[in-house]
């Protein structure tokens, strides 16, 4: 690592924002897509058990970045365009995770969608790495984008499933 450049892990957890958590987000979801596509056709339980992870994080992430990291943003003028953008592409996402429950996993389409969910998703994430990360970190205070991380972080521990598969009620 470069001199005088300080890591997140070096200072905890209490020092990271929520440029940081979303990144990690991010990661996770491009392992989880990536994992589902080597799996192939013929893994279906391997496709139903990654399938159910992708969607929970995503469900949990898009929830927890427009309660938290949205909201905070679109009170600013120049972040409000890309802020409604950012909406809408959750909305294709949830739409499109929506077709999943009428289709079954054997089905030909299946793994097809599967693929154009994770495109979606990807243009999504880089879209905010590149442009929106950029933005948001002159529109918020280094106190705000911590705050927002702990914020962000905790709602998605309170949203996760009691057991894996079990439907959430509310």
């Amino acid at each position: 690592m470069p001199t005088g450049q300080k890591t997140s892990e070096s200072h905890g957890k209490a020092e990271m924002t929520i440029f940081d958590v979303l990144k990690q987000d991010h990661e996770k979801a491009r392992y989880l897509f990536d994992k589902a596509q080597k799996a192939g056709k013929k893994e279906i339980a391997s496709l139903q058990k990654l399938f159910a992870q992708i969607e929970e994080e995503l469900e949990l992430h898009m929830e927890g970045e427009e309660r938290f990291f949205y909201s905070a943003l679109e009170q600013d003028e120049e972040m409000r365009d890309h802020v409604l953008q950012s909406y809408e592409e959750h909305q294709v996402a949830k739409t499109m995770l929506g077709t999943f429950k009428s289709l079954a996993v054997d089905d030909e389409r299946w793994v097809a969608k599967l693929k154009v969910l994770g495109e979606i998703v990807e243009h999504h994430m880089q879209e905010e790495e590149r442009e929106i990360f950029k933005m948001a970190r002159k529109a918020l205070g280094k106190e705000q984008q911590h705050d927002i991380a702990m914020s962000f972080q905790k709602s998605k521990r309170e949203g996760r499933r009691p057991s894996r598969g079990a439907p959430v009620e509310g």
